[in-house]
């Protein structure tokens, strides 16, 4: 008998018109990915009574937990997967087009499913949410995004949701195609990365009810936080006394491919933080070389034109998202 290889593993997704219901035809697209950690999980709960000598009883089952990180590289054709951490998308423009993610009041939940075709085995997860987000800006190199999802229900098949998934296509983004860091509103040339970028939903995940066979009824969302660590070169106080004197600053991140138009090859994508402000945190001495200061940050929304706290806008050639 066969085993199944992640090499020819498949995973594909598609918005949920109501929460963990599949949609009513299938139109799913296939993601390129480097790891899928979702899947089901059920505790057991081990026995208590006492029957008359020291073997235990039957253990009984406990609540299904659905959930995983599927982790991608950060590239131009996953933007359904913005739309799911965030909640919002506008579309504008004509091939090419430009779509801007914001925070919304709500997220959408996709179906996703992992598919091992080389033994027809299919796991279908419905009701997914994304829970956090996690982004490494590095100079070099792919940049790793972490899509940690929550669902409600998994089902297994011999035959895929849908047998002909669309393929938008890959461009990634490495570090070499950024193109701009703003911090203030002025580029600046001294970060050496931004650790964990982290979008927070904090999801409700503990909606079970009684008789719902163990599984999430809801996943409501919560209140955003949007995270980060700065480390550039300790060149001057400049960063150190906005940290200091919690003054209110900004990052905009820009990846570009080509002229950055949004035609084939020439893709974009812009992470802008609006309002934030740093922690103070001196720079440490750690051997005989370069010195860094570390400056975490945690973003806000007050009066910022975006009305988000986040804003990614991504420039291809797909007419929706």
């Amino acid at each position: 008998m066969s085993q199944a290889r992640g090499a020819n593993a498949q995973v594909i997704i598609q918005e949920e018109t109501t929460f963990k219901t599949d949609p009513g035809s299938p139109d799913a697209q296939s993601i390129p990915f480097f790891s899928c950690g979702l899947q089901q999980r059920r505790d057991q709960e081990q026995s208590q009574t006492l029957t008359g000598d020291r073997n235990p009883s039957k253990a009984l089952r406990g609540n299904t937990d659905v959930g995983g990180a599927l982790e991608v590289e950060l590239q131009a054709y996953t933007g359904l997967l913005f739309k799911a951490a965030l909640g919002d998308v506008a579309t504008t423009g004509a091939d090419p087009y430009i779509h801007t993610f914001s925070i919304g009041d709500t997220l959408p939940s996709l179906m996703i499913e992992k598919g091992f075709g080389d033994i027809d085995q299919y796991f279908k997860y419905n009701g997914c949410k994304v829970n956090s987000l996690s982004l490494s800006i590095t100079a070099s190199g792919f940049q790793n995004c972490s899509f940690d999802f929550v669902g409600a229900k998994e089902t297994t098949a011999t035959s895929s949701f849908d047998s002909t998934p669309t393929d938008l296509g890959k461009q990634s983004f490495d570090g070499f195609a950024i193109a701009t860091i703003e911090e203030g509103g002025v580029a600046i040339g001294n970060v050496i990365s931004i650790d964990s970028l982290t979008i927070s939903n904090d999801l409700d995940t503990d909606q079970y009810s009684i008789g719902g066979a163990g599984q999430r009824d809801e996943l409501p969302e919560g209140l955003v936080s949007v995270t980060g660590t700065l480390t550039a070169r300790f060149e001057d106080l400049t960063l150190y006394n906005k940290a200091v004197n919690d003054t209110e600053s900004s990052l905009k991140i820009i990846y570009t491919l080509g002229t950055g138009v949004g035609s084939a090859g020439n893709e974009q994508i812009e992470f802008l933080i609006p309002e934030l402000t740093f922690a103070p945190q001196s720079p440490a001495i750690s051997g005989p070389k370069g010195i860094m200061v570390e400056l975490p940050f945690i973003a806000y929304y007050g009066d910022g034109s975006e009305g988000s706290t986040l804003q990614i806008t991504l420039k291809n050639t797909q007419a929706s998202i």
